[in-house]
């Protein structure tokens, strides 16, 4: 509809109409499939699936380019880039909408994969925990597999006891399965679709070969819980200029040139932010000064980039004296190894901090400390300085790059994840750190912002 009569004549030299038309959709389908975007899992995916998308639309654009300049097509440049733009902004709402109606489903028990668990007693417990937690994965648990090693080193296993978990509700009730030569046909005789690999087998490659053959050839799927030692796929690179191929994995870090992207993004986006939301602020300012005539910020210092201590900006949520409270609340919860600490119905928000944390508005001063330099749009959770003080050798990643406003563990349940959670999201997102991951996100945030998900 963008291509102006004179364009539609150039087309038509070269082709019927219909048929560019029904090109230009074939381009755009095509394009959607080549980024992965009908993989059955990736509706489960969070923000990738809309990453994916991106990706989508600019390969799109750069076909609808090349055709052009083959057959000479005079094409308005601006509708060689609209048309994909728009598709794309109603592939992400029409793929939100279908995400939206798949989870609502799985909450009430549906449109799950019926699942077999393997691994030791508390890999089982630990899968069955996650399984449980996070339910928009789409796994069933219907029956287990405990197994252990023989002795270290070795690649012979043998069954072992299965200890549930009384936390797990239903965990008592499911099957155990033999691992035997006949495993892989009694999953599917109990009607499992998906074996998940909790931990024991994950690292036995030729065992793991054998399975995915025997599971694979009955139309059931063989998925892994992945470690955070395990290196992301995208930082591996193949050498073979030896007998023997060498894989070798890259730092997970920014290059030089995507760092600058970035940082130009951040100070592009928090300048235009705080243009547009600067009378929103004002009123929340004017509003919180009048509740309780106590200051209208409340600063904290958090850890940034390679260790760096900054002073983070908040609209103040709680009352003036809520440290002092917060030793007590912690004992009375039980979070006292907490560094995070988070209650609903805290009784420390005031009346105008439970409307301004749950439209996150309290953090709009944070795009100050992004202008600043200290935090980016898109990163990992600001952390606490005793929080980073007890950091392993692999959560001391999320010290490679600045945090963010927004993140994964924003878009993935905010206040509802645990810290563990949340540290996981924050280790995956700078292994997998994408520009388009980061739109994606910020989209996201918008919409999660809007529903008040996980907020208090």
């Amino acid at each position: 509809l963008m291509f102006s009569k004179a364009a539609f004549s150039t087309i038509n030299d070269v082709m019927p109409l219909w048929a560019f038309l029904l090109l230009s959709s074939l381009i755009w389908v095509l394009s959607l499939a080549f980024a992965g975007t009908y993989h059955r899992h990736v509706m489960a995916d969070g923000y990738e699936l809309y990453a994916k998308i991106i990706n989508a639309t600019l390969i799109t654009v750069v076909v609808y380019c090349f055709i052009a300049f083959a057959f000479q097509l005079r094409l308005p440049r601006m509708a060689l880039i609209m048309a994909p733009l728009i598709a794309c902004l109603l592939e992400i709402v029409a793929r939100a909408w279908m995400r939206g109606e798949l989870h609502r489903k799985r909450r009430k028990g549906r449109c799950k994969y019926k699942t077999v668990v393997v691994g030791s007693s508390d890999g089982i417990n630990r899968a069955l925990r996650t399984m449980r937690n996070c339910g928009n994965w789409g796994y069933s648990p219907i029956a287990v597999c405990p197994i252990e090693s023989l002795g270290f080193g070795s690649n012979e296993y043998t069954m072992a006891e299965y200890e549930p978990d009384p936390d797990i509700e239903g965990a008592d009730k499911l099957e155990v399965i033999p691992f035997n030569s006949a495993f892989a046909r009694n999953c599917e005789q109990h009607g499992a679709y998906e074996v998940y690999i909790a931990d024991v087998l994950t690292r036995d490659s030729e065992m793991l070969h054998g399975l995915s053959l025997a599971i694979e050839s009955l139309g059931m799927e063989l998925a892994m819980a992945v470690s955070l030692a395990d290196v992301s796929g995208h930082r591996l690179h193949l050498r073979n200029s030896t007998e023997q191929p060498v894989l070798l994995a890259s730092l997970p870090q920014y290059t030089n040139t995507t760092y600058v992207i970035k940082r130009v993004l951040d100070i592009i986006g928090s300048f235009c932010a705080l243009v547009i939301s600067s009378p929103v602020m004002l009123g929340v300012a004017i509003a919180i000064k009048l509740d309780d005539h106590g200051p209208v910020f409340f600063s904290q210092t958090r850890i940034g980039r390679n260790g760096k201590p900054f002073k983070m900006y908040k609209f103040r949520s709680m009352v003036t004296n809520a440290e002092e409270l917060k030793k007590k609340l912690a004992e009375e919860s039980g979070q006292t190894d907490r560094f995070i600490f988070k209650m609903k119905d805290d009784p420390r928000i005031t009346k105008v901090g439970h409307f301004i944390r749950k439209t996150s508005l309290d953090e709009f001063p944070q795009f100050f400390n992004v202008l600043k330099g200290d935090m980016s749009l898109v990163g990992p959770r600001p952390a606490l300085p005793e929080e980073v003080a007890r950091y392993g050798s692999l959560y001391s990643t999320r010290l490679l790059v600045k945090p963010g406003i927004t993140g994964p563990w924003q878009v993935s349940g905010r206040s509802d994840l645990t810290q563990e959670q949340s540290e996981y999201l924050d280790v995956s997102y700078i292994e997998n750190w994408s520009i388009a991951g980061d739109i994606a996100i910020l989209a996201k945030t918008v919409m999660v912002v809007v529903r008040g998900t996980g907020s208090y």
